[in-house]
């Protein structure tokens, strides 16, 4: 490539920059510096001592060491020579060293002590090559590099090519390498590793071949190149390959990613001619040093600055072996950093290393260290992007907004069986029992899956779908936002004995009959495209002629031990050109696990959580495919008698688990579809400061679910602002599925403007527009978006287009509804203050209430933005007889703290006419006011009754009548001469002030009269018991003020005796009954109290019909009663 700055030849090497040095390190104080500079190569050389006359550079310019002059016979294949002459001049020459002139008096510099040079050779003197492999002779003294028995140094001409600005890298498939793995199958599983990683590293990649490796133009396209596995290459390809790679890691800077031992054998196995190990050493200054099989390995991430392995603590044990095969490397030149290490047999070696050839370079020892954990992502992100701990901001683009994409894979291997989705004896098929189930998990946890389907085609033998029956039920999964798929026709067990048209039936004609039938049903045209293997795993090559009749395809397990984990994305470069994705569970099936393994549903339980926690942990939006069968939550056997190994819960458990992490919930299909959007997609960044420039695009709208996630900002910093754009959060900003160019700066805090902030799982977002304070958008699926609001201050926000599930401070959170398009738009409106509508509206207002009572009235208001959230509450001023009410706050009725009394006048005037300002307020502050006049009328006492319950009822200062009714009540006349009845139950009567009558009623009663005349009156024996523990008592009897009543008891009942007799009271305590229609008392001690005992007889048996006691000792006379 073509700098901008040309070199001034003066023996300074302050113009040259590092990158410029090609020796990679020589020591001893030797350098070499060479670069392309305009029509000139110009070199420099740095020596421990003065350079001087035969010092000679070799020039080998078509970099065939087997063609040009051999230096000392073996070395070099110089095309040319710049031989330094005992004049101090500098020529270039052919043939040996000074041999044959073809250009005098080259253009040459020295420093003062000479111990440095700087020349120049034409271009067009010497062919003007792509590149130059040199050797140097110091002197006669020293032959550069390793007495000429090392790689030669190269530089490189001009080439033309502009690298592409966007961050993108190449992951390159192997032909050969493939042939020669030990499985096809697991290298195509490797390399689709390779692309999962690309997408947690947020890089989108193109899919290139060993055919694409001598094209530099298509090399300048990347930041980096993945080599999932590059042991094997084609020989007479393997210098034309090395010579390309070298050229674009030091011209472009491109980074290599690469595991296990790289282009050192030839397809054969066989190992390449000369040190198979030399382009290793040359692309990744990395050799092998030992390696065996089987053995026990520990790896652990080394990285303590975190350059690449970000997150993991310096020491942490990344993965244990146990019985594997394994290589150890070195940094040839001691300048890489060992970032994992690799415990083998108590020795410790380098498990990964990071190097720099021109790029940031990171070699695994192994596929295994490379793919089984998520140490890839964090290698290409760095190689991309630099240290992770010092290399600045970046982005990455995710395929979620979310901590990552969890898609379930569900095998419906009895769908095909129709006396299990309708038993012909009448009871629940399997789908009745699953559906409540999936309505559950969408209730709770939004979860959707991809359900596979089998037709069958053996109706004799109840193996054939009855579409009537099983059409409405994979519309109302698919109405749930769920997939359905394709299972296969009949569920062969091994799809792997095949031929190709028996595939072409078990899916292509499923296809066909599934999108007829279920385009029928719905009305309208359906593909239904997607597809999962049934049975074993299958091999590459059913993969690929499965994949001829399907969209996608999802085939057998992947993971450490089996093949390799994370295997999503094109298992072949064809795949990619066609855009046919696979997913591989990385997760165990229910079968396996339960049925195979023979765990129990506890055991279970925790592998799927071990797994779950394994693929999450350092990994940036993780992908997730978790496989069962039908059969499974739904416990089904098919045989009622027979019990599910299976339990629901388990299930349930681990969605709940998955919910936790912060994934989200997709279909396969849609994990497919963003696969290749991603794969398709373009970012360009440049930051300055705080701030990142992200452009992002790619082919047919389809970025509505991504994200672009910020990394490398400074501890606490979160994003501040997106210029002009409405939608992020801490750390992503949410994508429109156009794409678009963001200008993301960062800062302790966002800044305060409306914003989205989360978006439900699988919503895409289609646009938005907004200023900061306004927002519309637009949203294809369901669910509830949140939005911070700028602080609206005492405007109100409006919403069209969703409905307003909450509004907590600033913090609004939509329901936009259903799946489908819904267009929201967040406005905002002036407020508008409330307004008293009671007593007409007016600023004042008048009444008049009976004394004694506390209820006045109820305030009621009107405030036009009650609708959009504001409130009204209220209260009382304080002026006027304000602190003589109380306002409930929110309904506004308005009462007395205390009864007013008329004759006792506490209002500012003392005239009975209580003024009070009520006051109205709206959630923005906003007031109404409203003058109330309360006039405080007259009463002459009050009438209650009491409920069938224990009742309180309270009296006044005036006459009260006060009735209990049933229940044990208490009663208080307080002032005024009032009149209390007891009723039924055990009741207390307190008279208060006043002349009071008091009449116990039924049951036993306690009566008090208090101050005042008071008449105790008893309207029948039965209203007090002789017995001592049911009679009334009467506390506080006055002799000669108070009465006992018993004027309402008939006194002689005889049949003989007509009419109502009066008592006659028997004048001596104790006197015995002599006949009916007497009274008499008596004095008994009861609990430690003198009780005084009138006791009455009514009839002929000489015996006490009624008693009344009466606390202390009383000498009664017939003055005391009215009898």
């Amino acid at each position: 490539m073509a700098t901008t700055t040309s070199i001034i030849l003066d023996g300074d090497l302050s113009d040259w920059r590092a990158t410029d040095r090609i020796d990679s390190g020589l020591g001893e104080g030797y350098s070499i510096y060479a670069k392309s500079d305009g029509g000139d190569f110009v070199f420099a050389m740095t020596a421990p001592m003065a350079i001087g006359a035969n010092t000679t550079a070799w020039l080998n310019t078509d970099r065939n060491a087997a063609t040009g002059y051999q230096v000392f016979g073996f070395a070099g294949g110089a095309e040319y020579n710049v031989n330094f002459n005992a004049d101090g001049t500098v020529s270039l020459y052919k043939g040996g060293a000074g041999e044959t002139l073809v250009m005098a008096g080259l253009q040459a510099a020295w420093s003062a002590d000479r111990q440095t040079v700087e020349f120049r050779v034409p271009k067009a003197m010497i062919g003007n090559p792509q590149a130059i492999d040199t050797l140097y002779d110091v002197n006669d003294s020293a032959f550069l590099p390793g007495n000429y028995s090392a790689r030669p140094f190269t530089v490189f001409n001009d080439t033309g090519i502009t690298a592409d600005p966007s961050h993108r890298i190449a992951i390159v498939w192997s032909e050969t390498t493939a042939n020669a793995y030990f499985s096809k199958t697991a290298y195509a599983q490797l390399f689709m590793a390779a692309q999962s990683q690309a997408m947690q590293a947020g890089t989108p990649f193109d899919i290139i071949t060993e055919d694409d490796l001598t094209n530099l133009s298509t090399l300048a396209k990347y930041d980096s190149i993945v080599f999932p596995s590059f042991r094997n290459v084609q020989a007479d390809k393997a210098d034309a390959i090395a010579h390309t790679l070298e050229q674009a890691t030091k011209q472009f800077g491109i980074g290599l990613v690469a595991a296990g031992e790289f282009m050192t054998n030839a397809a054969d196995g066989s190992a390449l001619a000369g040190d198979s190990y030399a382009r290793m050493k040359l692309l990744f200054d990395a050799t092998r040093v030992t390696g065996g099989w089987p053995a026990d390995v520990t790896i652990k991430a080394t990285d303590a600055q975190g350059s690449v392995l970000d997150g993991y603590a310096n020491g942490e044990t990344i993965r244990d072996y146990k019985g594997v095969g394994w290589n150890a490397f070195t940094s040839v030149s001691g300048t890489g950093e060992t970032i994992a290490t690799q415990t083998v047999n108590g020795q410790t070696y380098a498990a990964a290393i990071a190097t720099h050839t021109g790029g940031r370079n990171v070699i695994f020892s192994t596929e295994a260290a490379m793919a089984d954990d998520n140490l890839l992502q964090k290698a290409i992100d760095y190689s991309v992007h630099g240290s992770a701990s010092t290399g600045g901001l970046r982005v990455g683009l995710q395929m979620t907004r979310d901590a990552g994409l969890f898609a379930s894979r569900v095998d419906m291997d009895q769908s095909q069986y129709s006396d299990e989705v309708k038993p012909t004896d009448g009871s629940a098929g399997i789908y009745t029992k699953m559906l409540p189930i999936l309505d559950q998990w969408k209730a709770l946890y939004n979860f959707v899956g991809s359900y596979y389907v089998n037709i069958g085609n053996d109706p004799a033998q109840q193996r054939s779908t009855d579409w009537s029956v099983s059409a409405p039920i994979y519309a109302r999964m698919m109405a749930a936002g769920n997939e359905i798929g394709l299972h296969s026709y009949t569920h062969p067990e091994d799809t792997n004995v095949l031929t190709a048209d028996q595939i072409a039936y078990e899916f292509g004609a499923e296809r066909a009959e599934l999108e007829k039938q279920m385009s029928a049903y719905l009305g309208r045209q359906v593909s239904l495209g997607g597809a999962a293997v049934p049975g074993a795993p299958e091999t590459i090559a059913t993969s690929q002629e499965i994949l001829k009749h399907v969209d996608y395809l999802s085939g057998g397990y992947t993971g450490v031990g089996a093949g390799y984990p994370n295997a999503f994305g094109y298992m072949t470069p064809g795949n990619a050109a066609d855009g046919k994705v696979y997913l591989a569970p990385n997760t165990m099936f229910d079968f396996s696990l339960i049925e195979f393994q023979k765990k129990t549903v506890a055991e279970a339980e925790a592998e799927w959580g071990k797994e779950l926690a394994t693929l999450t942990a350092h990994a940036d939006a993780p992908v997730i495919v978790w496989p069962w069968h039908d059969y499974g939550p739904a416990m089904w056997t098919g045989d009622a008698a027979v019990q599910s190994p299976y339990v629901t819960s388990m299930f349930t458990n681990f969605i709940a688990k998955a919910a936790a992490a912060g994934v989200e919930f997709v279909t396969l299909a849609d994990l497919a579809a963003r696969i290749g959007a991603f794969q398709k997609a373009s970012i360009t960044t440049t930051v300055a400061g705080d701030t990142i420039t992200a452009k992002v695009t790619s082919a047919g709208d389809t970025l509505g679910t991504f994200a672009l996630d910020v990394d490398g900002q400074q501890a606490g910093q979160v994003i501040k602002s997106v210029t002009g754009w409405y939608a992020y959060d801490a750390n992503k900003v949410f994508l429109p599925k156009a794409g678009g160019t963001y200008a993301i700066t960062m800062g302790q805090a966002a800044d305060d403007v409306t914003h989205i902030t989360d978006l439900p799982m699988r919503a895409s977002l289609i646009s938005l527009s907004g200023d900061g304070r306004d927002l519309s958008f637009s949203v294809e699926g369901e669910g509830k978006v949140v939005v911070d609001l700028k602080a609206p201050g005492t405007d109100w926000t409006t919403v069209k287009g969703a409905t307003v599930a909450s509004l907590v401070g600033e913090i609004l959170t939509l329901d936009i509804g259903s799946i489908g398009q819904h267009d929201v738009t967040i406005g905002h409106v002036a407020n508008s203050g409330p307004t008293i509508t009671s007593f007409g509206g007016g600023d004042t207002g008048k009444m008049s209430i009976a004394e004694n009572g506390t209820a006045v009235t109820t305030i009621t208001a009107t405030d036009p933005d009650i609708a959009l959230g504001d409130s009204i509450r209220y209260s009382i001023a304080n002026k006027g007889d304000g602190a003589a009410f109380a306002i409930d706050a929110t309904t506004g009725v308005l009462k007395f703290l205390n009864g007013p009394d008329y004759e006792n006048p506490t209002d500012l005037n003392h005239d009975n006419v209580y003024d009070v300002t009520v006051i109205a307020t709206d959630a923005k502050g906003a007031v109404d006011m409203q003058t109330l006049s309360i006039g405080v009328t007259d009463v002459v006492g009050i009438t209650k009754t009491g409920t069938i319950f224990n009742d309180t009822i309270n009296g006044t200062g005036e006459q009260d009548v006060l009735d209990g009714g049933w229940g044990h009540d208490v009663l208080n006349g307080l002032g005024g001469n009032d009149r209390l009845i007891g009723g039924w139950g055990d009741d207390t009567l307190n008279g208060g002030d006043g002349d009071d009558i008091l009449i116990g009623g039924m049951g036993k009663d306690m009566l008090t009269g208090g101050a005042g005349k008071d008449v105790f009156r008893f309207e029948s024996t039965q209203e007090s018991s002789t017995l001592s523990s049911l009679r009334d008592v009467i506390t506080d009897f006055r002799s000669g003020e108070d009465k006992i009543d018993l004027s309402a008891i008939d006194a002689n009942t005889s049949l003989f005796a007509r009419g109502d007799q009066a008592f006659t009271l028997l004048s001596k305590p104790g006197a015995a009954f002599t006949g009916a229609g007497q009274l008499r008392f008596s004095y008994q001690m009861v609990g430690g109290k003198e009780y005084t005992i009138v006791e009455g007889n009514t009839d002929a048996f000489g015996l006490a019909d009624f008693s009344i006691a009466l606390l202390g000792h009383h000498n009664l006379t017939a003055g005391d009663f009215y009898l």
